[in-house]
């Protein structure tokens, strides 16, 4: 099968951080979907661009999309007074100007090296930019979300949250630093059955200020993503596979073309991709190749479908096509689609594909935090099953690798007080990958998808422990380090001996556990098709998991404070040679 890289989840983090820049002009205010006059007008407004464009016959406004950051101008300070070193002025620097009006910086006097000449340092000027008042940017209100700041700007109250850097941010001190573990509420008694207060809701990591009012069960798809004649076996979200460590929060889409070796296809097996809904394109990127592109579709009413790895744009977004081939290339949009209009056209892989409704929420991660650091979208993953029409779900259902319920799969498995479920080196951020100390002393966004210094990959933190996506009886433990504190991720399956507990029962009660862990491959039914050597098919329906030799054994044991005491010993065969934790021992958090 072909899957996507550690790397493009990198880049998937990159770029679903819609760029939180200032608007620097207003105008009157147009209404999303009311006419204009002008193809390609665009005004600017509270952080958002609204463009003219044609639907249909008529030229509307577009739903509108943030737009690109504008540094802020900078006031004139006045030059320091540097007491003399060897008679040498000091040079005050330009000041800090918030927008306002236009009165000079007052530069503080520079401090003169004494005996060496050297010019002294003045201090920033406190002064403000020219400028009529409608050309200053404005900031929203930082009562209730930190919208549009980012981490080293001023804020004035303090405690309150916001999302920057593709990282939870809060105001501190009267200054956006990023959210660490001390700044969260305790969690409520049971863990989080609804989205805490303090977590970004869809619409603002989406760079929207307000709330959509209308009921997602209102969205129906009823168009399938790629034509139904031409799907093959679907792999579902939990997937765990080389840096995916945790269950991964997209499925995999099959096409029959995959079949058929590389070398042979052609232009005429490509296969359209297509909305499965009504919608607006508001984000197309490019994840690291010229065939491995991302795009959102938001469908209104608080739901969105990503298509991820997808080969070519075509249809509504052709015009895009050259642009976009570009490694690292990443657009905002505004393209208007309908329902079966196709964006884009697949071949040589699979397509990554999910729903996320902003108004559900994941229940089954204990500790939702440790998300908002890297992938927030995570607990509004959506099963995108029910959004289809009765006929279509039936049609992708008999597409689904996973036989049982949920058909789409499920990513969270966390199991408060046993081993089941994502967890996180302890001393580290979450899903980010990056120490806490690192955090805690940033004065300024770290680079999108950048790795903690040393480090592999973010995934190096990772560690799961949950079923198998399609074989829901076996047990596999991924972790993104394996042997290498740089971080190798790996999976294997665990060999549950006897009367030893799953990982949903071990819990401290349980004392320190060890397990045989070995190596697996798929074992297709009998009845599926004969595979052509060199093609790149998904596995059949319904397939299950054979054990291998052995890779070595793991000891693990819940503590009573809730982390997971770990070590993997890869010398070992047998889970009885396992019997007490050595100085390699590691421990992991929620």
């Amino acid at each position: 099968m072909t899957f996507r890289p550690r790397a493009l989840t990198l880049a998937l983090a990159t770029t679903l951080l819609l760029p939180l820049g200032i608007s620097g002009s207003t105008a009157a205010s147009p209404k999303p979907g009311a006419t204009c006059a002008k193809s390609g007008q665009a005004i600017h407004m509270n952080a958002m661009v609204y463009t003219c464009v044609k639907s249909g016959k008529k030229l509307v406004w577009s739903k509108g999309v943030p737009e690109k950051k504008t540094p802020a101008p900078t006031g004139n300070g006045q030059p320091g007074n540097g007491q003399p070193g060897n008679g040498q002025p000091g040079n005050g620097q330009p000041g800090n100007g918030q927008p306002g009006n236009g009165q000079p910086g007052n530069g503080q006097p520079g401090n003169g090296q004494p005996g060496n000449g050297q010019p002294g340092n003045g201090q920033p000027g406190n002064g403000q930019p020219g400028g009529s008042p409608t050309e200053q940017q404005q900031l929203l209100p930082d009562t209730s979300f930190l919208y549009m700041r980012r981490i080293g700007m001023s804020c004035s109250t303090n405690g309150v949250f916001g999302f920057t850097g593709g990282m939870l941010a809060i105001c501190k001190n009267n200054i956006v630093k990023y959210a660490l573990p001390t700044d969260i509420p305790p969690a409520p008694a049971g863990g989080y059955k609804t989205r805490p207060s303090w977590y970004p809701t869809l619409a603002q990591q989406q760079g929207q200020t307000s709330e959509p009012t209308c009921a997602p069960s209102s969205i129906k798809f009823t168009s399938p993503v790629v034509p139904i004649a031409e799907m093959a076996p679907s792999i579902p979200y939990g997937m765990m596979v080389g840096g995916h460590v945790t269950p991964i929060d997209h499925g995999y889409l099959g096409i029959k073309v995959l079949s058929k070796v590389q070398s042979t296809r052609t232009e005429a097996d490509y296969v359209p991709v297509t909305s499965p809904a009504a919608g607006t394109i508001t984000s197309i990127g490019n994840l690291g190749g010229p065939a491995t592109i991302r795009v959102v579709i938001e469908h209104g009413c608080n739901v969105s479908t990503v298509y991820m790895v997808l080969n070519r744009l075509s249809g509504v977004l052709a015009s895009y096509a050259e642009e976009m081939k570009v490694n690292g290339a990443n657009k905002q949009v505004s393209v208007a689609v309908k329902a079966g209009e196709e964006f884009g056209r697949q071949r040589d892989n699979m397509i990554d594909f999910n729903v996320w409704d902003g108004t559900q929420w994941l229940s089954g991660f204990e500790n939702p935090f440790a998300y908002v650091s890297a992938e927030a979208w995570k607990p509004f993953t959506a099963d995108p099953l029910p959004f289809f029409t009765p006929e279509l779900r039936t049609a992708i259902e008999a597409n689904m690798q996973k036989t049982t319920s949920p058909r789409f799969g499920k990513i969270d498995y966390d199991v408060p007080g046993a081993a089941s479920g994502n967890w996180f080196l302890e001393g580290t951020l979450g899903y980010s990958g990056r120490l806490i100390s690192e955090v805690a002393s940033a004065t300024g966004e770290f680079p999108g998808g950048a790795p903690t210094k040393g480090k592999n990959e973010s995934d190096w933190n990772h560690l799961a422990i949950a079923p198998h996506e399609v074989d829901g009886g076996k047990w596999i433990f991924s972790t993104g380090w394996w042997s290498n504190p740089a971080g190798d991720p790996t999976q294997t399956m665990i060999n549950i001996e006897g009367s030893k507990p799953t990982p949903d029962k071990l819990t401290a009660a349980s004392g320190m556990v060890s397990y045989q862990l070995v190596q697996f491959s798929p074992m297709e039914p009998a009845t599926a098709p004969a595979r052509t050597p060199g093609a790149t098919a998904p596995y059949a329906v319904g397939y299950t998991l054979g054990a291998g030799m052995p890779s070595g054994v793991v000891g693990l044991q819940v503590n009573s404070d809730g982390s997971l005491n770990v070590e993997i010993n890869t010398t070992m065969t047998q889970a009885s040679q396992f019997t007490a934790f050595t100085s390699a021992k590691r421990t992991y958090r929620r």
